[in-house]
């Protein structure tokens, strides 16, 4: 009931969910007691672990074209993990009237792909919100 107060109450509020089996983590937000994003993380291990089913970011890009076409963007950039070890990273974009779904590829040791359905109102908002100084810098 709470939840349900919380989401229709026109504050914005974060919940969090996910998959233990395929190594998943949700996170939903609402605004105005609307969906406006959902961010999945699917951890990709290097190493098999055991009674785990992890998706990787081949499989995820095939669903995302099979059930939407061909991405409006797709290309690769190199990233670095922390041990400076360089990564070729898949990103691909899917962008419709009023909303877009990104996928990216985080490779290394610790790898994931991640993917974000948002609306573009919820993108344009984050892409004008102040960035984080960072205080090494």
């Amino acid at each position: 009931v709470l939840v349900k107060q919380q989401a229709t109450s026109g504050a914005r509020q974060e919940y969090v969910g996910g998959d233990d089996e395929t190594m998943r983590t949700d996170r939903f937000t609402l605004d105005g007691g609307y969906l406006v994003k959902i961010h999945m993380a699917f951890n990709a291990p290097t190493t098999d672990v055991g009674g785990y089913h992890p998706k990787y970011f081949g499989e995820l890009f095939e669903g995302l074209r099979e059930a939407y076409g061909a991405p409006s963007k797709n290309y690769t950039e190199p990233v670095f993990d922390v041990y400076g070890a360089k990564y070729d990273a898949h990103r691909a974009e899917w962008m419709g009237k009023q909303d877009v779904i990104t996928i990216i590829e985080q490779p290394g040791r610790n790898g994931r792909t991640e993917i974000v359905v948002e609306t573009l109102a919820e993108r344009d908002r984050a892409a004008k919100a102040p960035k984080t100084v960072n205080p090494l810098q």
